[in-house]
This record gives C-alpha cells, sequence and structure tokens, in this order.
C-alpha cells in the first residue's frame, strides 16, 4: 500500500528438455511475467513451424466456436500434450465441418436473399402511393419520365414552375403524405434539359424504379410473403444449428482453450534465450512470490542456476493494495498507472472520493436509493463495470449521513428536515468553508503525502530537503496568511479559534506587528518561498535553467489560488442538488394544491388517476435529477482529483504488470 509491489528481476538456467515442464508449470501458476531475452551470448528461437501447424487449426475452431456458442459448463479435462490437442482438433474440425459447411451455405444463401428483399422492399416502399404499373412509367425514347421524393410543402410551387418552364407539354402529378411526397413529371424526351436545373433547385430526390409489370402494392405483398418464408427456412437452419451447437459446443470450447493454451506457450518460448543444450528464462517476479526458485528447482531435478537482482530500469507495475480499497485501483487506473518508484494513489482516493462525493449528492434519501440501486442485482446497474458499481455504492452509503448531517430527504418532501449541522440553502458559508479547507488539506496531503513521500521512495533526499519540503512550508504558511486576512472563523465546527483578522497587505508584511500565530504563518511562508528558490535553482541542470525554476517556484503561488478555489464546486453541486429536488416538490405540490378544490365532486376513480399521475411525475423528477446529480457528483469529484491533487506529485505511465497466467474459462483440469 502506498506504493505498488515491489519486483525482483531473476534469470534462470537450465537443461533444454526441461523446456515445456518449466513454462506449463509457470502458466499455470501465473505469478511471473515473462521478460524477452536480450543476452548477446545465447541465442533465439522463434517456434515457426509449430505455429504454422496450430495457428489455422486454431483459426477455424474459432471460427466454429463463434457459430456454436460457449458451452454451458467448464469441461473437465486431462492435461494433453501439444501434438495430442492439434490432433484432438483435427479430429473436431473433420467430423463438424462436413456437418456444418453445407448448413452455413445455406444460412448464407437464405441470409442474401433476404437482404436483397429487404432492399426491393425499403424501394418499393417509397413507390406504394402509385397504384398503377411500373412499366407505364418508364422513360421512351420520345418521352421522359421524372419519379422522384421532395418536401411536401414545396410541390405546388415545383409544379407551378414546371408548368411555366415547359408550358402545356407535361404532365405533373403527386402522391403520397406526410413530410415528404412522390411527384411524378411526364414530359418530352427533348425537354428534359430544361427540366434538370428545376430538379436541382427544388431538391428533388430521384427513384430508379424497379422492372415491374404490376403496382407496388401487389410486388410488395408477394415480397412479404417471400420473406415469410425465408423466415421460416431460415428458423430451421437456425435449429439445426442450435442442434450442433448442444452436441459440440462444450468439445469444441475446451478444444479451442486448450489449443490456445499451447498457441500462448509457443509464443512465450520465442521470449527465452537458447544455447546448443540450455535455455536461459528472464523476468519478473512480485516480491512476496515466494518458492519461485524451489518450483524451477523441483522441475528441473535440481539442474538450475538461478539469481535474482533489484528490477532494474522501468519494471512492470502491479498495484498492491487491501480487498477493501482495491476497488479504487479503477479511478488510479483510469487516470494512468503509477510509475515503479512513485506513490500509488489509491489509498487516498479510497478515502476523499466517496466523501466528495457524499457532499456533492448531499441527500440522504438519494443516497439511499442510489444504494439500492448499484447494490441489487437490477439489470441496469449491471450495464457499468464491476468495481465502478461497488466504488458509486460506497460513496451513497457515504450520502446518507452526510444527508443527515445537511437535512436533505428528497429536497424536503414534507417541509426540511432539521439538519443535524446545518441546512445548506439557509446558511451555505459553512459548507464553503468545509470545501475550502478540505481543499486545502487535499493540497498538503499532495505534497507530504505525494511529492515528499516519493521523494523518498527514489532516496532522491536533496531534491526532498530542497524543493518539497520548502514548498510544504510555503502552502501551510500561505494558506494560514490568506484566512488571516479573511479573519475565517472555525466556530461552525465546534472548535473557538478564529484567524486573527488583518487586511491584506498587514498580513504578507513580515515588517507589520501581529499576533503569534500571524508571525509563525509568515515565518513558513517565507521560509519556504526562498529555501524552496533557492533549492529550485541548486537542483536545477545549468544556472539559466536554475533563475526559471526559482521564478517557477514562486509563481506556483497564483496556482494555490485557483487549487483552492476549485473545491468550492463541492459547494455549488451540493446546493444545486437540494434546489433542485426542492423545486420538484414544491412545483408538484402546487399543482396538487390547485387541484384540490375541484377535485370534490369528480368521481373517486379519475382522482384516483390523477394522484397516480403526480406520484409518477413525482417518481420520474427525483430520478432525472439523481441520475443528473449522481453523474455531476462523480465527474466534478474525479476532476478535483485528477487536476488539484494530482498535479502536486503524480507522474503516471507505468506499465501493467501482465503474468504469464492461463486463462481458463471453458475448461477445467482433471489431474490423473
Amino acid at each position: 500500500m502506498l506504493r505498488p509491489c515491489r519486483m525482483r528481476r531473476f534469470r534462470a538456467l537450465f537443461p533444454l528438455r526441461f523446456r515445456e515442464r518449466v513454462l506449463e508449470a509457470l502458466h499455470e501458476r501465473g505469478v511471473v511475467q515473462l521478460k524477452e531475452v536480450s543476452e548477446p551470448a545465447v541465442g533465439r528461437r522463434a517456434p515457426a513451424e509449430e505455429l504454422q501447424r496450430l495457428l489455422p487449426l486454431l483459426g477455424r475452431l474459432r471460427e466454429l466456436h463463434e457459430v456454436l456458442g460457449p458451452p454451458s459448463r467448464p469441461v473437465q479435462v486431462r492435461p494433453l500434450t501439444r501434438e495430442e490437442t492439434a490432433r484432438r482438433a483435427e479430429r473436431l474440425l473433420s467430423r463438424l465441418e462436413g456437418k456444418w459447411g453445407p448448413l452455413r451455405s445455406r444460412l448464407e444463401e437464405v441470409e442474401r436473399r433476404r437482404e436483397e428483399l429487404l432492399r426491393r422492399k425499403e424501394l418499393l416502399e417509397e413507390l406504394r402511393e402509385l397504384d398503377l404499373p411500373l412499366s407505364l412509367l418508364r422513360s421512351t425514347e420520345e418521352v421522359h419520365v421524372l419519379v422522384g421524393k421532395m418536401a411536401a410543402e414545396r410541390v405546388e410551387e415545383f409544379f407551378r414552375e414546371v408548368r411555366e418552364v415547359l408550358g402545356e407539354k407535361v404532365v405533373a402529378g403527386s402522391a403520397g403524405r406526410g413530410e415528404r411526397r412522390t411527384v411524378v413529371v411526364v414530359c418530352r424526351a427533348g425537354e428534359r434539359q430544361r427540366l434538370s436545373p428545376l430538379v436541382y433547385r427544388f431538391e428533388v430526390e430521384p427513384l430508379e424504379l424497379p422492372p415491374l409489370e404490376e403496382a407496388p402494392s401487389v410486388s410488395l405483398r408477394r415480397l412479404e410473403e417471400e420473406l415469410a418464408e425465408l423466415e421460416r427456412r431460415k428458423g430451421e437452419l437456425e435449429e439445426g444449428r442450435r442442434k450442433l451447437a448442444r452436441r459440440w459446443a462444450e468439445e469444441v470450447g475446451s478444444t479451442l482453450e486448450l489449443l490456445e493454451i499451447h498457441v500462448e506457450r509457443l509464443r512465450a518460448s520465442a521470449l527465452l534465450g537458447y544455447t546448443e543444450s540450455t535455455v536461459l528464462l528472464e523476468g519478473w517476479v512480485p516480491e512476496g512470490e515466494g518458492g519461485l526458485e524451489g518450483l524451477l528447482r523441483t522441475l528441473t531435478s535440481g539442474k538450475l542456476l538461478f539469481r535474482t537482482y533489484e528490477p532494474g530500469k522501468e519494471p512492470p507495475v502491479k498495484l498492491e493494495n487491501p480487498p477493501g480499497l482495491r476497488n479504487f485501483e479503477l479511478l488510479t487506473e483510469t487516470y494512468g498507472l503509477p510509475r515503479y518508484d512513485e506513490v500509488d494513489p489509491t489509498p487516498y482516493l479510497a478515502l476523499t472520493f466517496p466523501l466528495f462525493f457524499a457532499i456533492c449528492l448531499s441527500d440522504a434519501a438519494y443516497g439511499l436509493l442510489l444504494a439500492l440501486f448499484m447494490g441489487s442485482g437490477f439489470w441496469v446497474a449491471r450495464v457499468f463495470p464491476p468495481r465502478l458499481r461497488k466504488i458509486v455504492l460506497v460513496g451513497a452509503l457515504l450520502t446518507i449521513p452526510v444527508g443527515c448531517l445537511l437535512g436533505g430527504w428528497f429536497g424536503g418532501l414534507f417541509g426540511r428536515a432539521p439538519p443535524l449541522w446545518v441546512d445548506p440553502l439557509e446558511n451555505p458559508i459553512p459548507i464553503l468553508k468545509l470545501a475550502v479547507f478540505l481543499g486545502i488539506l487535499q493540497i498538503l496531503w499532495g505534497v507530504a503525502g505525494g511529492a515528499c513521500l516519493k521523494d523518498a521512495f527514489r532516496g532522491e533526499w536533496k531534491r526532498l530537503c530542497l524543493v518539497h519540503l520548502p514548498q510544504l512550508l510555503l502552502v501551510v504558511g500561505f494558506f494560514g496568511l490568506a484566512l488571516s486576512s479573511l479573519g475565517v472563523s472555525l466556530s461552525e465546527f465546534g472548535l473557538s479559534f478564529a484567524f486573527p483578522k488583518m487586511s491584506l497587505v498587514e498580513v504578507f508584511n513580515p515588517l507589520s506587528p501581529a499576533p503569534t500565530v500571524l508571525v509563525l504563518f509568515r515565518l513558513l511562508f517565507y521560509l519556504g518561498l526562498f529555501a524552496g528558490m533557492a533549492g529550485s535553482a541548486l537542483t536545477a541542470g545549468s544556472a539559466l535553467s536554475g533563475v526559471g525554476s526559482s521564478v517557477n517556484f514562486a509563481y506556483g503561488i497564483t496556482g494555490l489560488v485557483a487549487d483552492a478555489a476549485s473545491y468550492t464546486r463541492l459547494t455549488a453541486l451540493c446546493i444545486s442538488s437540494s434546489i433542485i429536488a426542492f423545486a420538484i416538490n414544491y412545483i408538484l405540490g402546487w399543482i396538487y394544491g390547485s387541484l384540490s378544490p375541484p377535485l370534490e365532486g369528480i368521481s373517486s376513480a379519475l382522482v384516483i388517476l390523477l394522484l397516480a399521475v403526480l406520484v409518477l411525475l413525482f417518481f420520474l423528477g427525483h430520478c432525472f435529477n439523481l441520475f443528473v446529480q449522481s453523474l455531476g457528483a462523480f465527474i466534478h469529484t474525479m476532476r478535483l482529483h485528477y487536476v488539484e491533487f494530482f498535479s502536486k506529485f503524480y507522474e503516471g505511465g507505468g506499465e501493467k504488470f501482465s503474468p504469464f497466467k492461463v486463462k481458463r474459462v471453458f475448461t477445467r483440469i482433471r489431474r490423473r
């Protein structure tokens, strides 16, 4: 926790004859990530011949597996060698491809014919209004016929323009209803060039007429009958496919998985180094995974040379957090994995992310509903990834006590409930103070628990003492002086302390008389400022870059103001959630109140119907508000962490630890 799992780089040299046994054991155990051997003293071997045989079988099996679907349950199989698995795949394909091939051809033929008929039907639907044989609408050498679609409101104007241009040598008409009409224009073939500009100007979409000797409605009826027959044939063929799946899906799925495992091991063998009779294996293993050397010695009958080393440059990253915090690794991975030698921010996120989310949502009833929704097995909730659901569930559960502190229950359905602390609608200042204080604490933690701790992990003691510790003093002193210039009191939090009130100029003037606490803040601020500027210059690579680093360190004070102010969004979202919920209740209450006197003489059935409508509107309104506010709370909370918090210490860019591990979905090994 607080840093990625420690890694060890290892090398193992053993006789070539044990290669398959070692790769199989490592693959099944799944605790090491293999590394491509780059030792110049050893050679490389690409398993081209073995892969050339297995890959075509794998492709054909995957195609068959897509058709039959996954097996209903995992299959117990005994361990098979690569040769046994290949022979099993060949036998299975020889039996099934003869059965599936003709069935697939008939299915493809039916689907091809169906697509063709659907395209023809789509065209005929546009011509349905023309109740005459389409053969009468074909152009000839002497007559030009235009059939097209255009906007209904421009049809009359189009016909008027056509008659003005072509005179009496034209016949025009329209058919259909709706926003677009079918228009027919018949003129002499020689007048076609005079008609074309009008077609373009009025955006008439010409229709290509199919070669039919009957009306479109008659042809459509025949098409629908043929489509129904094709659907029946397709159903019969699909039933044949389902029968094959029931009989063969388990064997195809298990064989496919076994073949994929052997292909993965072959590809892994290409990463190894080879001499004439030995194999060099190299990779990374988590420091807590003991017993690797003992396992390899057992597999190789003691004929092994094994060494471990420091992980070297840019080893893979494996986050290591307690079970309760692992779901929050999703937030860290979304931004980017930490580097191997920096701080893992997941424990911080597990504390502050749900708290900020709860303050933004701030309604106990909303928190309860959201917790029930995310914690249930409802199919809509399962659309979200499991880890995301659990993160939101923690935030929703924390929203319940926060809502009780603020008196939020559906925005005050029966009047605002008495808050245990403060009502944000009547007195938002304590919430604003809380948001700013939380922001200041998170900024401090970003410098102390992020930047300073990262320097300690890396052993960069010079940078820790000359840059980040002075930065920590600067941040404490600056915010202490800033709060003093505002005379902020902590009475809303049950504390009798108040920052001494002085003007902004007097607060930052080191020569101005001030109370002891203010003098202490000045000392921290100026000590951190000058020490940090000097330290930035000393740790820079050159004199010119040292000047720039010093200026940037001092200029960073302006960023502190913007960062702290950004946390006021917690207050804005907290108030907006309450106001919108209150507005929904107020509007529906006003509607109910205005309907109450007139309802006295109406039947009870109508009264129940109106009340049901109001209840439905109440439910939909609060569901909409819950969705919008939850989405806003999640996004803005993520932004506060990714921008204001991570920017103080986080680099990211780590490569995820990818163990060489077998993936079994359709099979379970049955040991002899």
